[in-house]
C-alpha cells in the first residue's frame, strides 16, 4: 500500500500535519497544485486509510491540565481481559491522551493530562491500578512537552 504514495501525496500529508484546518484552496495555493488534485488526493488518502482523522494539538496547560505524565504498564497475563482490550479501556479513561501497546519490560504506555499532582495520584491509585489486567505501573511526569 505504501507504493501508492508519491511526492505529491507526501507534500499534502506534510502540509496537513501543520495546517489540517486549511481550506482546499489554501492548500492548493501553498503547494501550487490544482484544487481538484488536492481534493481528489485527500479523499483517496482518507479512503485508503493513510489519513485516519484530522485532529488538534491542544495546549493542555492553557486548558488547566498542567500535569502531563507517561505511565508505563505491565500487563497481568493471568487477568480475565486481554492486552488489546486493556489498552482500549485505558484509552477511554478521562484525560488519557493516547494509549499504545509496546514491547520490552513494559506492555502498554499511556499519556495522561491532569490538573494537579493530586489528580494524577488519584488517577493512578484509584483508576489505573484497580483495573483488571494491570499488574504494575511506572509514572513519569513530564517537565515540558515539545511535540
Amino acid at each position: 500500500m505504501l507504493d501508492s504514495i508519491d511526492k505529491k501525496d507526501t507534500k499534502i500529508i506534510e502540509y496537513l500535519k501543520e495546517h489540517g484546518r486549511d481550506k482546499i484552496s489554501d492548500i492548493s495555493n501553498a503547494l501550487q497544485m490544482p484544487r481538484a488534485t488536492i481534493f481528489e488526493r485527500m479523499e483517496r488518502l482518507k479512503k485508503e486509510g493513510f489519513i485516519r482523522k484530522y485532529t488538534v494539538d491542544l495546549d493542555y496547560e492553557k486548558l488547566g491540565y498542567s500535569v502531563l505524565a507517561y505511565i508505563l504498564i505491565q500487563y497481568d497475563s493471568k487477568s480475565k481481559t486481554d492486552q488489546r482490550t486493556l489498552c482500549a479501556n485505558l484509552a477511554k479513561l478521562d484525560n488519557v491522551i493516547s494509549a499504545s501497546i509496546i514491547t520490552g519490560d513494559w506492555d502498554i504506555i499511556i499519556l495522561t493530562a491532569q490538573k494537579t499532582m493530586k489528580d494524577l495520584s488519584t488517577f493512578v491509585l484509584e483508576k489505573l491500578r484497580t483495573m483488571d489486567g494491570v499488574e504494575k505501573s511506572l509514572t513519569i511526569p513530564l517537565f515540558e512537552r515539545i511535540l
